[in-house]
């Protein structure tokens, strides 16, 4: 009986750590997408002689 029981809280755990760990891979793989998009975005500003245009890209950056 302890046995039995041992073995379920055994596979319980388990499988906790199984949606824990694919928890944590989908959130570092959907960060490490966002800095590449980010990244993307930033090489393709031209801001040329056009002062205001970081502050631009910035600004509709925080508002996504």
């Amino acid at each position: 009986m302890m046995l039995r029981l041992k073995l379920w809280l055994a596979a319980a755990g388990a499988f906790i750590v199984a949606l824990f760990a694919a928890y944590w891979n989908g959130k570092s793989k959907a960060r490490d997408e966002g800095y590449a998009d980010t990244r993307k975005r930033m090489d393709e500003v031209g801001l040329g002689n056009d002062p205001d245009a970081a502050r631009r890209f910035l600004h509709e950056r925080g508002e996504r």
